[in-house]
């Protein structure tokens, strides 16, 4: 399976998201793109916000490209493995070319900077109140630059880096995201929505762009994205169903982290959210679900539904959020409880169902 040929696009995408999260957190100590415990130290804390900062609240008056300068918004909640398997916490901003001027969205203090590296991306990290930071990443950050400088609104911070995508997140000590376990990121655990702090109308312009590729045009002459999604949603969790972000049963480190192979999320496309997405860090690439099939939706997979069979396609390759090319696998799995289930995957293309073997794997939710 693992054969099957992906457009080189996603591949760099693919790479260049995994790097960029590496950087994100490469402060704390881990190649991982995690700080261990979200429930968070004082010391991990300080690397993500600034209690000297003003209490407040925030408003982007600026758009982190100018607008000739990128051409659609990838909003939250993208499966994209290996780097992203589970949704991601952050929008993409896909530029138009290579060293684009970004800008800092609202003023704030620089708290923390990742200098470009090998793979010739960085990363920025600018705290706006004493609860609230924003992040940029794949992105060369000016040379003038320096931890505890304060920037405004406006101002040119960096210039895109060498992939096809900005990143932009938003951390807030407030939000609740309700996740069922918190050996995650920090910046999942805290995670916002950044579209929505934009004031208008510059909010709703950046809203129009988020938006799909545009599909073959000699397949679909008249088609229009219509589908009215926003900000997205990366916070998917529902206990007692398939729903959300799993890891697999002894995959924690020592460390009380986890390798990204180890985990696996049930979601859905982020433009297309009738259609389900799977992402399984021991594969390269996500799975796509076609509703022609009638899968049963994570969300009502629950202790009583058996074993449910899902046709897996390739999530690379699809058109209007639909599969293009031919099936390439299988998958069973089962909820034992709430909180663990049994999964096994197959490069099967024809059988309806299978059986469990002893290669099954076994993930639970690490419930907190």
């Amino acid at each position: 399976m693992k054969k099957i040929l992906i457009w080189i696009f996603c591949i760099i995408f693919v790479i260049s998201g995994t790097i960029f999260t590496v950087f994100l957190f490469k402060d704390n100590g881990n190649n991982d793109g995690g700080d261990g415990n979200t429930s968070g130290t004082d010391e991990i804390m300080l690397q993500y916000f600034d209690s000297t900062m003003p209490v407040g609240t925030v408003e982007f008056a600026h758009s982190i490209l100018s607008f000739e300068d990128f051409d659609r918004i990838i909003p939250l909640g993208q499966i994209n493995p290996p780097g992203h398997t589970f949704p991601t916490d952050h929008i993409y901003f896909v530029t138009t070319g290579l060293d684009k001027p970004v800008y800092a969205p609202t003023g704030g203090k620089v708290l923390f900077i990742e200098e470009a590296g090998m793979f010739g991306d960085g990363a920025i990290r600018i705290a706006v109140t004493n609860t609230i930071t924003y992040y940029i990443g794949h992105i060369f950050v000016a040379n003038d630059l320096q931890v505890g400088d304060t920037v405004l609104a406006g101002d040119q911070i960096a210039i895109s880096g060498n992939t096809s995508c900005v990143d932009l997140g938003l951390i807030n000590i407030n939000i609740d995201n309700g996740f069922l376990s918190n050996k995650i990121s920090l910046t999942t655990w805290y995670g916002d929505k950044p579209l929505a702090y934009y004031v208008e109308s510059l909010r709703s312009q950046l809203y129009e762009l988020v938006r799909p590729p545009q599909p073959n045009s000699a397949e679909y002459p008249d088609y229009i994205y219509d589908e009215e999604v926003t900000d997205g949603s990366f916070a998917i969790d529902e206990l007692g169903t398939l729903c959300g972000n799993w890891f697999q049963e002894g995959g924690l480190r020592s460390d009380s982290w986890h390798d990204w192979e180890k985990t696996l999320a049930f979601g859905y496309d982020v433009y297309y959210p009738d259609q389900i997405r799977i992402g399984i860090g021991i594969f390269d690439y996500g799975f796509a679900l076609k509703n022609e099939d009638n899968p049963i939706r994570p969300e009502n997979v629950s202790t009583s539904s058996v074993i449910v069979t899902y046709y897996l396609y390739n999530a690379n390759n699809v058109e209007i959020g639909v599969p293009t090319s031919s099936r390439i696998g299988l998958m069973v799995v089962q909820m034992l409880s709430d909180t663990r289930i049994k999964l096994e995957i197959f490069e099967d293309s024809t059988s309806t169902s299978r059986e469990f073997t002893s290669a099954a794997l076994y993930y639970i939710r690490d419930y907190v």
